[in-house]
């Protein structure tokens, strides 16, 4: 494959994952859902040709790569992953790095959503022809638990029911892009439950995506040591949400970990292990 092709495919799986080849979508839900509020009839040409009639709230969207804002109508547009352009970029980045020098270890992602950052990184690793590492799909696939800790105080993310996504909505995910098989591993569970007891010898990528301070404690507490030399640690809430950056905050401080944390975009943040 040549380097515009694998450019390409690397593009077009950005695009695709984070919902961007179908923005008009998420507008299309969000109004027909007003129209049942407020017991207003839709207009069909509306939902049709809704970037005709939205085309401020569409232009919101494509102004909004990393999905920083606009929520509503990004979930609704029912992309793979909310992580946003920037973060997909770092994503490549640190994968593409860790292949060129060879660091040991699988890949992992804890909390995955729908999966498209696992899915991404299962990509990178099939175009690169790497059939050594696995990617692991870990998450209680019952959305976020809630909150037990003082610092997590107020963050209900366990109410929202967009946030709970199922095994098996992620394997079908999976397939849809023909990326599931046997390097794709799957944990079922809190992280408390699962990670202690999880079967990786040693990673070379580690994301987390919890949100919570439990969630990110869990997550460092049991994986950080199996990260390699040469490895990188990815947090996707970092500037978004405090109890998150906390944890990691504390957890760098505990170990003495002073390999300087680089800032990806308004939330995501990572180092490399040293």
């Amino acid at each position: 494959m040549t380097q515009k092709s694998e450019d390409m495919y690397i593009e077009l799986l950005k695009r695709s994952l984070s919902g961007y080849l179908g923005l008009e979508m998420g507008l299309r839900i969000s109004y027909l859902l007003y129209c049942m509020d407020t017991s207003q009839p839709y207009d069909l040409d509306h939902v049709i040709n809704v970037g005709n009639h939205e085309s401020d709230n569409l232009q919101r969207l494509i102004d909004d790569p990393n999905g920083q804002d606009n929520y509503r109508e990004r979930v609704f547009g029912f992309p793979a992953t909310m992580i946003g352009r920037a973060r997909l970029d770092n994503l490549e980045h640190c994968v593409k790095n860790v292949l060129k020098d060879g660091v040991e270890g699988d890949f992992m992602e804890t909390g995955v959503w729908r999966g498209g950052a696992t899915i991404f990184m299962k990509g990178l690793l099939s175009l690169f022809e790497n059939s050594q590492k696995k990617v692991w799909v870990v998450d209680s696939f019952e959305g976020l638990p809630p909150p037990v800790l003082e610092q997590d105080k107020g963050l209900d993310f366990f109410l929202d029911p967009m946030l709970s996504m199922s095994k098996e909505t992620v394997e079908q995910n999976f397939m849809r892009y023909g990326l599931l098989d046997d390097r794709v591993e799957f944990l079922k569970g809190w992280f408390e439950d699962t990670l202690p007891t999880a079967p990786v010898e040693s990673l070379s990528i580690l994301r987390l995506d919890g949100d919570l301070y439990k969630s990110t404690i869990d997550v460092l507490k049991n994986m950080y040591e199996k990260v390699s030399v040469g490895g990188y640690v990815i947090i996707d809430d970092y500037g978004a949400i405090k109890a998150c950056r906390d944890a990691v905050d504390d957890f760098r401080n505990q170990h003495g970990i002073t390999d300087p944390i680089e800032i990806v975009d308004w939330t995501g943040a990572y180092w490399r292990k040293s």
